[in-house]
């Protein structure tokens, strides 16, 4: 059997690019927006990939599983990347505030509620997913690709817990 930490590893490189990424400071004027929406955007793509190959890799599947469950995942991963996309809108708007010295109580509040409803989203999405997948997997592979996803989640928000700054009150 692999190792799902040697796997995770991929999920970890390319978590930590997002990081740079973010660590590397939010674009200052409109014509950088772009070349950094493209480096999110290509370190998106590559956590993707990275958390499919894990999946592959250890959800141990039947051949009769593999369709079922990729045509199903694919869906979920549809509906999870648009709360994904959320979420790298709420930090790099937090990171540009951050960094011009403009964060206020007011925007703190807005940022901190944004933050609690994609939370709250992302609970309700994998609830949803989590009878479907019953319905198509047995229990234990259930319960490994929620560990497994878990994980590679695990892998990221330490990545981007490194690079995005704490809120300074003074």
């Amino acid at each position: 059997m692999s190792h799902p930490v040697r796997r995770l590893a991929i999920a970890l490189t390319a978590a930590t690019l997002l990081a740079v990424l973010f660590a590397a400071g939010a674009p200052t004027a409109a014509a950088q927006v772009a070349p950094l929406d493209e480096r999110i955007a290509q370190a998106q793509s590559l956590i993707r990939a990275g958390t499919r190959q894990v999946l592959e890799e250890e959800l141990l599947l039947t051949d009769d599983e593999k369709a079922a469950f990729w045509a199903l995942y694919d869906e979920y991963d549809a509906e999870r990347e648009k709360i994904g996309e959320r979420y790298i809108k709420l930090v790099g708007a937090y990171i540009r505030r951050y960094e011009a010295g403009t964060l206020t109580d007011d925007d703190a509040d807005v940022l901190l509620d944004a933050y609690f409803d994609i939370e709250m989203d992302t609970l309700q999405l994998e609830q949803r997913y989590l009878r479907k997948f019953r319905k198509i997997l047995p229990g234990i592979k259930v319960a490994r690709f929620y560990q497994l996803e878990n994980k590679i989640r695990a892998e990221v928000d330490a990545a981007l817990a490194l690079a995005i700054p704490l809120a300074d009150p003074r």
